[in-house]
């Protein structure tokens, strides 16, 4: 009986100390678990906060819908518009902003089945500021949209210039902020004005520049909406891609 009492004694110790080894175990995984979440939501929270000084940092361009359009409709009546097809523009240098030359020249490229002449190859004969420019009346731009569709065997002339408001502070000193307009002119290779069209847009200016790429897919969507909508497409002037 004495030796049971003991064997059973010695069971009974055994496993409370199995017990306890096991809850050791169960509460030591608990802390492991615990520690890793609690780790990982400080290395996301710093992510975060990374990006988010990054955000503030980084310029960015917002474009807001077009105004004062104008379309010149095909009409066989007319001597001022002809219904020959256009296959080619040449971009010239935007006044005011050179890099959105580039940023249409990219569009039409991609966008349309037209022959683009970028502005990196027009440049050489015709500068941003050549005084038939946007700024001057229909007349200077007819006159320089036969010129240069002559020189560069193109078919029309996208004549642009961007102008704006001073820029201001803002998001707590971090960036500076403008409105701005892009000013279109599109010319036949007669020194007929096709279309015409002003695209506003805010500038928001920090130590980083704007992420390029979403910069130019937001322009492309914005503005060839805007060529559906004004059916230039249809009228041949911006002949879209068939997708």
């Amino acid at each position: 009986m004495k030796r049971a009492s003991m064997t059973d004694t010695f069971d009974l110790g055994t496993a409370r100390a199995g017990g306890w080894r096991d809850w050791v175990r169960v509460i030591t995984l608990s802390l492991v678990v615990t520690g890793s979440f609690l780790l990982q939501g400080c290395l996301a929270g710093a992510w975060v906060a990374l990006v988010a000084v990054d955000t503030m940092r980084s310029s960015n361009i917002t474009f807001w819908p077009f105004e004062q359009s104008w379309v010149a409709q095909q009409d066989q009546s007319s001597d001022a518009v002809h219904n020959s097809k256009v296959t080619s523009v040449a971009v010239l240098p935007v006044e005011g902003d050179p890099e959105m030359g580039a940023r249409l020249a990219t569009l039409l490229q991609q966008e349309t089945t037209l022959r683009v002449e970028a502005p990196a190859t027009v440049a050489a004969g015709v500068t941003a500021t050549d005084p038939r420019s946007a700024k001057a009346d229909d007349a200077d731009r007819s006159a320089l949209a036969k010129e240069v569709t002559r020189d560069l065997g193109v078919d029309t002339v996208l004549v642009s210039r961007v102008a704006g408001s001073p820029s201001h502070p803002s998001d707590w000193g971090w960036k500076t902020e403008s409105s701005r307009r892009l000013y279109l002119y599109l010319v036949d290779h007669d020194g007929h004005l096709l279309w015409k069209d002003e695209l506003p847009f805010t500038l928001v200016k920090g130590s980083k520049p704007p992420l390029e790429a979403s910069v130019q897919i937001d322009l492309s969507h914005h503005v060839m909406q805007h060529v559906k909508e004004l059916h230039l497409d249809e009228l041949g002037y911006l002949p879209k891609k068939i997708s």
